[in-house]
């Protein structure tokens, strides 16, 4: 089964008047003809309106005006293989103006484009604008891409699609190849995002090392650390901090002791000794007394919580009982389906209205109220539970506060008594323990700040363990996508496209002797670019004038040479509106030859159905194409 191939059969304007205006084709080429200003490019811009264009009117931008006043519709009917559809657009009609109706259904010209693409067997991707880890979202590529590669018009004849981005040239070039859908793929995307992340969390980690470095090391002046920060440089500065604490506090209460023997005697140090002693002890008593105090007033707090919420639920039973009570004689009459009035005529032992045995009338009022008995009696059961349970609390809570107001007083009388020997003791070694104490604090300053920086290098790890799993995903994902790309021979699909730009190139050669003087066309297409060279230059160093023409015309026959192969995705649709002049030389003149090699081409069988619409001045004297004539001048 052949692809199925666009073909254009009719195309027509309706005039606001109520006249059409009708261009008829047929399969193979056809050459819409006349002098100057005689439409034949707006008859073109009109069938691109048709083909998806997302404005309101084909003649948008045009420096003519009244055209879009002049038509109030456009139609044109194609086949697609054996399929033959009707595409019509009405922009004076209110709320159709952004519509493509096919047959008599409207479409938006997105939708359109993927009915289209659909039914002409392109697959539907998303592709990278440039560089895959740039960050930006993939666009969809679009029928009108692959449009400005089918359709040449005459105001673009300097590149392959002018004013498209070569990136998009590239995607659009690697779908007519048929290699699109092996290279935009699920996991390619995937992949993608996952090196995004990857490149983001090591981005992160390099700033974040960076400025922690350098605020590390103006903060702490620590000699591990001149530097670099690091775990381990960090651990041994908390370690050498720590036995450096420690015997600040053994001089310290070595200061302490020497202050108090030289301060007391014996008897007295002893009872310092003992104060000291009830000191630490009250303080236990003091601080678990507190302690206990404030999880019996939580629980408390719940306690008086859940009582409230046994009461509610209490006063609702008791509601339902009254309720029940009320309702019991209340009796169905009216069907609750339809509403209609019902009347008992079943017998007694059953329902009148579902028609089930009736249980005994008195188990059926017993079971509710039993049920209801049930929750009334367990409510307040719980309740009085629940009272019990708060008494015991607040005795617990008064207790323990009691005991509370003990601690603090004992605590202060031992304080009072205390006073008197550690002002004495402080005669002595005031002056040393407070510079002692400053050190203490200093260090353990520094030891919650190297703490810091200990939890905050931790974060590093975790952004490298985030790395490290990001990485084993890619693995596999990375393996795929390679192994898809070493099964796709680039090689052989851009040779397809070589040869049939270089078929051209010999047979315009062949009409007329050394028109293309320059050596062969070669293209080269990767995963990630492309380049088409005329000898060992790029094709738009290497040309210029009239050669630029016979190029760009080589280009579009190659690709149509692509259309019967089931692996490519060429239409088999062709549009190209020749300019007037090209580079200061009369088109005319070289009309005839530059079109023979289309006509041979779809005049094979292999190219049944395929299609080249051409605009041109005469094309005198040319056999094998269908002629479309145009005479009327309009002159603004």
């Amino acid at each position: 089964m052949s692809k199925p191939f666009l073909c254009i059969t009719r195309l027509e304007r309706q005039l606001s008047i109520g006249n059409a205006e009708t261009l008829a084709f047929a399969p193979g080429v056809n050459l819409i003809i006349g002098p100057p200003n005689t439409g034949k490019t707006k008859w073109l811009q009109t069938l691109d309106f048709l083909l998806g264009d997302p404005g309101e009117n084909p003649f948008e931008g045009a420096e003519e005006t009244g055209l879009a006043e002049k038509y109030e519709a456009a139609a044109a009917e194609f086949t697609l293989g054996s399929d033959v559809f009707r595409l019509q657009r009405k922009w004076r009609e209110p709320g159709a103006k952004t519509k493509i109706f096919v047959g008599d259904t409207p479409m938006p010209p997105r939708e359109f484009q993927h009915w289209l693409m659909e039914r002409l067997g392109i697959p539907l991707l998303n592709f990278p604008k440039g560089n895959p880890l740039s960050g930006q979202t993939w666009p969809e590529l679009s029928f009108r891409m692959l449009l400005r590669h089918i359709y040449r018009q005459q105001r673009f004849w300097g590149d392959l699609a002018d004013k498209q981005p070569e990136a998009e040239q590239h995607a659009c070039l690697l779908q007519f190849l048929g290699l699109a859908e092996r290279i935009y793929t699920n996991d390619y995307g995937q992949l993608i995002e996952l090196r995004m992340k990857v490149e983001r969390l090591r981005s992160r980690r390099e700033q974040f090392n960076q400025t922690l470095d350098q605020l590390a090391r103006d903060i702490i002046g620590e000699s591990e650390l001149s530097v670099a920060v690091n775990l381990t440089s960090v651990r041994f500065a908390q370690a050498r901090l720590a036995d450096q604490v420690k015997d600040l506090q053994k001089r310290r209460t070595a200061l302490l002791i020497d202050g108090s023997q030289r301060a007391f005697s014996k008897e007295s140090q002893s009872h310092a000794s003992r104060l000291a002693e009830r000191r630490a002890e009250t303080l236990v008593t003091l601080e678990e007394a507190r302690h206990r105090l404030r999880e019996a007033s939580d629980r408390h707090v719940e306690l008086k919580r859940y009582r409230a919420e046994l009461s509610n639920e209490l006063e609702r039973v008791i509601r339902a009982e009254d309720a029940g009570a009320i309702l019991a004689d209340l009796k169905i009459t009216h069907c609750p389906a339809c509403d209609q009035a019902v009347t008992q005529k079943a017998d007694a032992d059953h329902c009148f209205l579902c028609h089930q045995t009736m249980p005994d009338e008195p188990t059926i009022e017993e079971l509710g109220a039993v049920r209801l008995q049930f929750e009334h009696d367990r409510l307040t059961a719980e309740l009085k539970e629940a009272d019990e349970l708060l008494q015991v609390v607040s005795k617990e809570a008064s207790k323990l506060a009691a005991t509370a107001v003990g601690a603090e007083e004992a605590l202060g009388l031992i304080e009072r008594e205390l006073a008197p020997a550690r002002q004495a003791v402080a005669a002595f070694v005031q002056e040393d323990v407070s510079a002692l104490d400053v050190a203490l604090g200093q260090a353990s300053e520094r030891e919650l700040q190297l703490g810091r920086i200990a939890a905050a290098l931790g974060l590093e790890s975790d952004l490298t363990a985030q790395i490290e799993t990001l990485e084993k995903e890619i693995a596999p994902v990375q393996e795929r996508v390679n192994e898809l790309v070493r099964a796709t021979d680039f090689d052989a699909a851009a040779s397809r496209l070589e040869d049939g730009m270089n078929s051209y190139l010999n047979a315009i050669n062949l009409l007329r002797p050394n028109v293309w003087r320059h050596s062969a066309v070669t293209v080269d297409v990767t995963r990630s670019g492309f380049t088409i060279r005329v000898g060992k230059r790029r094709w738009h160093v290497a040309l210029g004038g009239t050669d630029t023409l016979y190029f760009l015309m080589a280009y579009h026959y190659g690709l149509l040479t692509l259309s019967p192969d089931r692996q490519t995705h060429y239409p088999g649709f062709t549009i190209i509106d020749v300019p007037g002049e090209f580079s200061g030389e009369a088109v005319e003149d070289k009309e005839n030859f530059i079109v023979q090699p289309f006509i041979d081409l779809l005049q094979t069988k292999a190219f049944e159905g395929a299609q080249l619409i051409m605009t041109g001045a005469s094309f005198t004297g040319l056999q094998g194409a269908h002629f479309q004539r145009l005479n009327e001048v309009h002159v603004a």
